[in-house]
């Protein structure tokens, strides 16, 4: 092997560590702000997504007015393939965070994106949990899990049929996302009692899964699609993943400090 040959193969070797170093790095570094079972699905399994239907097109090409800016591929959809199915997703969880006087909603803060990547994952196939019955929902304590045959994948697409069900039979709208503010909180609130018709689960627990996952996007690492800008974290004034506080430790006084994202921790190789 020649002199170029040897010195471009350890070029090439280099390269490959350093992508590989930060894929690790990536995936070490996961979200300790996610609740529940979302943490670390993102760079799972989240090519795995079903196939509903008609192409979505959120998230392609560049926008005009940009001039032609590089895309956003933290925009692209990984489960959702049908646009009114992420639609709908999106207006519910606006209902549940809506924006206000104190900042972005659930809509701006990218929580449906979070929502989408999470279930095109091993959280929504429970893939971490115990899937064997019997199931028994009725007589489960708070310790044993989820009690449904169904994996949160099913869940979530049942809920949104219910959702657009309900729009149809109730406002004559064709979809959730088409209803005006106070008809969508009707319904969310039909379905966090438990009283809209689902196959399979109780509308009340599909509600319980979307409010969990709505504040898990708004809080969780950028990482992970939601909490966009870390404008969920500038409300509450949390500082974010610094890796020490051992400067503030000390201070009586209270320390505001900007948001920190756990990707200003991972060095880029060029």
């Amino acid at each position: 092997m020649s002199n170029d040959e040897i010195k471009n193969h350890s070029d090439e070797e280099e390269k490959s560590f350093s992508r590989r170093n930060f894929l690790k790095m990536s995936g070490v570094a996961t979200g300790s702000l996610v609740a529940g079972t979302y943490l670390g699905s993102l760079l799972g399994d989240g090519d795995t997504a079903v196939e509903t239907g008609e192409e979505s097109t959120a998230g392609e090409g560049a926008s005009e007015e940009s001039g032609g800016a590089a895309e956003d591929y933290s925009k692209a959809l990984k489960f959702f393939h049908v646009q009114d199915q992420f639609d709908t997703i999106q207006a519910a969880v606006e209902r549940i965070f809506p924006a206000d006087d104190n900042g972005p909603g659930a809509a701006e803060l990218g929580v449906a994106f979070f929502i989408d990547h999470e279930l095109a994952g091993g959280y929504g196939l429970n893939s971490k949990e115990y899937r064997k019955g019997p199931f028994k929902p009725d007589t489960a304590t708070a310790y044993q899990g989820p009690q449904y045959a169904m994996n949160r994948r099913e869940v979530y697409l049942e809920g949104i049929s219910a959702l657009d069900r309900e729009a149809r039979d109730n406002h004559d709208a064709e979809f959730f996302h088409e209803l005006e503010d106070d008809q969508q909180d009707e319904i969310l609130q039909a379905m966090q009692d438990g009283d809209v018709d689902m196959v399979g689960v109780p509308s009340s627990y599909f509600f319980e899964q979307l409010r969990l996952a709505t504040l898990s996007g708004t809080y969780a690492d950028p990482l992970y699609r939601g909490n966009k800008d870390m404008a969920g974290w500038e409300m509450k004034s949390f500082p974010g993943a610094y890796m020490s506080y051992i400067n503030e430790i000390e201070s009586e006084e209270f320390n505001e400090m900007e948001p920190q994202a756990m990707a200003s921790h991972v060095q880029h190789d060029h």
